[in-house]
């Protein structure tokens, strides 16, 4: 036998090593996504009982609940995992095996519970269950998508003289991926909350989430798109916080129909308005208003996004959105765009982008 041969029997329990954790990929992801809104929903639960029962007793029997909720949804996720990554890239076999994790999760669940479609009160528990999957698996997917990315950039760097294309694009793939709001589980801890107390409220939100789901998951694709779809999405991102947020936001939304088929950077101003939310609206007490505008002045395109909350401040400005925000404007449009961001009257901040109308048309 041969060097070379000696070497590769040398390096094959690596190889086999590496592939199976590669398709195991993510799994501490999931395991940590769902620990985390256990504990969210354990302590939310263990203070609504805590004024009836007390803190001790509140305690075990919310704990006992979690511990109970864990073995339904974490046996699974491994598995789930591993069908997920060896989805293909896209057409029906991707949707199938997407469907296949679903289903393993929601019949593991099935399987310790086999009479949990009997009654009102669980059929609830299923529903609920079955809408934290699919977030699961939807959470997942921007996960591997980032992952990946972050690979093909640091692969694209070793060589990027040659290969300064490839780079261009890993950056913009990574830089979507990060694009996504975290606001996924705030909602479904919202929705969780208001369908034991206020279900309509609970209806209208799953609407407006179900909406945004509907606006946001073709665009992950795709490096641009039509000013009026992006205003859509916002539209129902908003809406979700104004039922989380009730009077302490409102807002407004102005498109001319003569700008609506412009062409702009995916979700370049939800960024700003998730901007605005967390460092303007929410740490105010009473809550704002938000406006998001889009107008033609000379020959430029004019995005605004101004809001009534706190204003500006010594660090404001320097977050990881803004900072992908330019880079993405710079990598498209170079110094021909720009974004700034200016005090508002009486209050507030006004984030504003400046597109040249040639290339956004």
């Amino acid at each position: 036998m041969n060097a070379p041969a000696i070497t590769l029997l040398k390096r094959q329990p690596l190889l086999l090593w590496r592939r199976g954790r590669g398709l195991f990929a993510g799994t501490g992801f999931l395991l940590t996504v769902v620990l985390g809104i256990n504990l969210m929903w354990l302590l939310d639960n263990v203070r609504g009982e805590i004024p009836e029962f007390g803190f001790s007793a509140a305690w075990r029997h919310q704990l006992a609940a979690s511990l109970l909720y864990m073995l339904h949804s974490m046996p699974m996720l491994p598995l789930a995992a591993v069908i997920v990554n060896l989805a293909p890239g896209a057409g029906w076999r991707r949707a199938a095996h997407y469907i296949g994790a679903y289903l393993l999760i929601m019949g593991w669940d099935g399987l310790l519970d086999p009479g949990a479609f009997l009654t009102v009160p669980a059929l609830a528990g299923e529903l609920e269950g079955s809408l934290t999957a699919v977030l699961l698996l939807w959470a997942f997917t921007y996960y591997r998508a980032a992952s990946r990315a972050s690979h093909q950039l640091a692969r694209a760097q070793i060589d990027a003289a040659s290969r300064d294309a490839e780079l261009k694009q890993a950056r913009l793939q990574l830089l979507r991926a990060q694009v996504e709001p975290h606001f996924l589980f705030n909602t479904l801890a919202t929705i969780h909350t208001l369908a034991r107390t206020e279900r309509s409220a609970a209806i209208q939100l799953i609407d407006n989430f179900m909406q945004y789901l509907a606006a946001a998951l073709p665009k992950l694709r795709h490096e641009e798109s039509a000013l009026a779809d992006e205003m859509q999405l916002i539209d129902a991102y908003l809406g979700i916080y104004q039922v989380r947020m009730g009077k302490r936001l409102s807002y407004e939304i102005a498109l001319p129909s003569e700008l609506a088929a412009l062409r702009i950077l995916t979700m370049i101003l939800l960024s700003l308005v998730e901007n605005a939310l967390k460092h303007g609206i929410n740490p105010a007490i009473e809550g704002g208003f938000i406006r998001v505008s889009a107008t033609r002045e000379s020959s430029a395109l004019v995005l605004r996004v101004a809001d009534s909350g706190r204003g500006m401040h010594s660090q404001h400005g320097q977050g990881s959105g803004l900072a992908n925000a330019r880079l993405r404007l710079m990598m498209r449009y170079g110094d021909a765009a720009s974004l700034s961001l200016t005090p508002a009257e009486p209050r507030g901040v006004i984030a504003t982008v400046r597109i040249p109308m040639s290339m956004a048309a």
